[in-house]
């Protein structure tokens, strides 16, 4: 068997029989992305699982060319796994914003050990619902903020993602404006206050977190 030290540990990989662990070895392949690479074009036929097993990527949709971010994700998650077994053509694109490991599985060996596991089975409703509720919460979340709320909370979850106050910005301006719902002006206005007031420091794309506490703050009441 081989390949298995990155995933053996994993919940969704132990509820699985030997037997069944070593067919989605044998009908899987991992991949490597570079920092930028596309990993998923958004219209793309979802005929695989997708597992990122190591490294970051950014998760967004495009309409009428705007794109907006919706998630970060990083080691030990599976890709659009919410909406695998609905569509036929994935509905986003994923983008590496780190070096990425990503195992491919096949789609019909992943079905079956749902169909032969109920514990896998369950197990992977509850990784549904989640990531499902995660995504639905976050979004809600900034819509009911301003624009300093939004774009704080946005931050303090990157820091909290990348386990460091101090990471470059995992996507533009623009698609930090189209994530939170403001204008790109209001956004940079947004940072810019923030720098002069010494919460975070922000050099192009780099962003230093000063003041932790004050950014919550705002991000809690904003």
């Amino acid at each position: 068997m081989t390949n298995i030290p990155a995933v053996k540990n994993n919940s969704w990989f132990v509820d699985l029989s030997p037997a069944q662990q070593e067919l989605i070895f044998e009908h899987s392949t991992l991949l490597q992305f570079k920092k930028d690479e596309t990993i998923i074009k958004q219209g793309f036929m979802a005929d695989r699982i997708l597992y990122l097993e190591e490294g970051m990527a950014k998760l967004s949709v495009e309409d009428r060319q705007r794109s907006t971010v919706f998630k970060i994700i990083a080691d030990d998650t599976f890709i659009g796994l919410m909406c695998s077994f609905v569509k036929r053509n994935f509905d986003f694109s994923a983008i590496a914003i780190q070096a990425c490991t990503v195992r491919l599985i096949d789609r019909s060996i992943f079905e079956q050990m749902i169909r032969e596991n109920g514990k896998f089975a369950v197990h992977v409703v509850q990784l549904m619902s989640l990531m499902t509720n995660k995504i639905v919460h976050d979004l809600v979340n900034l819509s009911h903020k301003n624009v300093d709320g939004a774009v704080c909370t946005v931050l303090t979850e990157l820091a909290s993602i990348f386990k460091s106050n101090t990471f470059l910005m995992p996507f533009s301006r623009v698609e930090l404006a189209n994530t939170v719902g403001y204008s790109k002006e209001s956004v940079i206005g947004c940072l810019t206050s923030l720098q002069k007031e010494k919460i975070i420091n922000a050099s192009g794309k780099k962003i230093e977190i000063l003041d932790m506490n004050r950014l919550q703050v705002i991000a809690k009441n904003g």
